[in-house]
């Protein structure tokens, strides 16, 4: 299995990531967008690669609804929050 930060090297936010590879997180993004899949991998700058991943999108019409996004890419400077589910 290859590591999880690119080349071997994690420094700051993106060394304690590395403890969740392989589990269901979700992450908020700047603009608001709730994304819940696999964490698969993270680099230096704390880019995510998400597996099995969907968006929960809130309405108050609609309730809530779920987008199936697949495997996904989150820029590092797009992320808000990340948490494990």
């Amino acid at each position: 299995r290859a590591a999880p930060c690119l080349a071997g090297v994690c420094t700051g936010m993106a060394k304690e990531l590395t403890a969740l590879v392989d589990r269901q997180i979700s992450v908020i993004t700047n603009d608001g967008r709730n994304i819940i899949g696999i964490l698969r991998g993270v680099d230096q700058t704390t880019n995510l690669i998400l597996e099995e991943c969907f968006e929960r999108v809130y309405s108050v019409s609609s309730g809530v609804e779920q987008a199936v996004l697949g495997l996904y890419i989150i820029r590092g400077d797009n992320i808000a929050v990340i948490g494990e589910l």
